[in-house]
């Protein structure tokens, strides 16, 4: 179950977010969009990773039982360039943004094509000795195949969702039942995964979200995604103290009961997310804006572009 929702989880995300910086990497440099959106990204990084750092001084004189994701000054500044932490994923929009405005000239199939041998090639040597940052460069091809694959991406969200689904879903189930033989392989594998996973995701959450209610209820937490992303690791960081304290108890409890032992992580989740929800809220309020954008102009907003793209 792992390793299925490993080759889910982050090729979706980053397939989505490619789609919707396609038009700032298309455009290039000529109207500073690329410049900005990277600029405005990695500011957030450096912004939360002292943030992080500083949570994390707090959280070990309260004898936090997790290991500190910044663990010295030294380590602080290293991690400005070298991603050690869940932020690597914001770390990482920032950088493919530029580099691929960089790389608009040439044809996708190149661009897609050696993303893919540097995955492969990451995952031969430096999946065992690097840390978060090794990310960056195994998974940047699903960004990249969401900017190139945007209007085949939306087409899918658009027309013929079953058949779209029906067709990736065996295909990942074949592929995820695959043993592991080289990690060279593997990764290839693991590519394919994701590709179908995006596929067959893409189709099924258009269908789900033609539902109104469902819509609504997307959409609201997709406009708040930002926040949940930045504050669910130091939410789950003090859940882990409370849990090791004064919450001690309620583990013992829970795995008494079967029925309330299945449906504790959803109850969890939905917990995290109401409580990210609830200090990005509140932050805004306090005036505390530049916690979730780089201060400065207020960008005009993005045009509406089509109900498809708003759906997924």
């Amino acid at each position: 179950m792992a390793i299925a929702l490993g080759a889910v989880r982050m090729p979706l995300l980053l397939a989505v977010s490619g789609i919707l910086a396609a038009s700032k990497v298309r455009s290039g440099f000529s109207n500073g969009k690329a410049w900005n959106s990277s600029l405005g990204n990695y500011y957030l990084y450096a912004l939360w990773l002292l943030i992080y750092a500083l949570l994390g001084i707090v959280l070990v004189v309260a004898g936090s039982p997790r290991p500190q994701r910044v663990a010295s000054v030294g380590d602080f500044f290293l991690q400005l360039v070298a991603p050690d932490t869940p932020l690597w994923f914001v770390f990482a929009v920032a950088v493919y943004v530029p580099l691929l405005a960089l790389c608009r000239k040439l044809p996708p199939s190149v661009v897609l094509a050696v993303l893919a041998v540097l995955s492969i090639a990451t995952a031969l040597f430096l999946d065992t000795m690097a840390g978060q940052w090794g990310k960056v460069p195994e998974l940047a091809v699903f960004f990249a195949a969401g900017v190139y694959g945007k209007d085949a991406l939306l087409r899918i969200a658009g027309t013929r969702r079953l058949l779209y689904f029906g067709t990736a879903i065996p295909v990942f189930v074949a592929l995820t039942a695959l043993p592991d033989v080289h990690p060279g392989f593997d990764q290839v594998v693991f590519l394919l995964q994701g590709l179908a996973a995006v596929i067959a995701l893409v189709a099924v959450i258009s269908a789900i979200t033609r539902f109104r209610p469902i819509a609504v209820a997307r959409s609201w937490v997709g406009r708040r995604t930002l926040g949940i992303y930045l504050l669910h690791t130091p939410i789950m960081d003090f859940l882990v103290l409370a849990f090791h304290g004064p919450l001690s108890p309620v583990a013992p409890a829970i795995a008494k009961s079967v029925p309330i032992a299945l449906a504790y992580p959803l109850v969890l989740t939905v917990a995290v997310v109401a409580a990210c929800v609830g200090v990005d809220h509140l932050f805004r309020k306090c005036g505390l804006t530049f916690l979730f954008q780089r201060p400065g102009p207020a960008s005009r907003p993005l045009p509406v572009r089509a109900r498809r793209l708003s759906r997924l």
